[in-house]
């Protein structure tokens, strides 16, 4: 498995669609099994290619706007949003399934957001009205 996280200054980036660099990790189970630092200087839709060409298959990051999150499940990168912590915190949660704990919950992320925009909070369409 190959996992992603962007990273700006030590630390999981706030928001995907403006990072610059990521940390790429080949993870064998729960063993690291060797990373590096890439550049991500591609904009938009060019920056999920390029993840999927360096064969990227898991994607933590911290808010991520709905056309790239949409395009990153349609190239088949599990996708991790809502994300925040240093990059090795970050990382060792993950290989210990230890990432859902409220440490590495971004600050005014609601529970629903992680689970899909708008799947399950009760909010449907453009007109945002409340289910009936």
């Amino acid at each position: 498995m190959k996992l992603a996280v962007p990273v700006w200054e030590g630390r999981v980036s706030h928001v995907f669609d403006f990072a610059r660099k990521a940390i790429v990790v080949d993870l064998d189970g729960r063993i690291d099994s060797g990373r590096r630092e890439v550049a991500l200087l591609e904009q938009g839709p060019a920056k999920i290619v390029r993840l999927r060409q360096l064969g990227v298959d898991t994607l933590i990051c911290g808010a991520v706007s709905r056309p790239l999150a949409s395009l990153t499940s349609a190239c088949g990168i599990r996708l991790l949003p809502y994300v925040t912590g240093t990059v090795e915190d970050v990382i060792e949660a993950f290989k210990n399934g230890q990432l859902g704990s409220p440490q590495f919950v971004q600050p005014g992320c609601w529970q629903g957001a992680r689970m899909g925009f708008r799947r399950r909070c009760g909010w449907r369409g453009r007109g945002g009205r409340p289910r009936s």
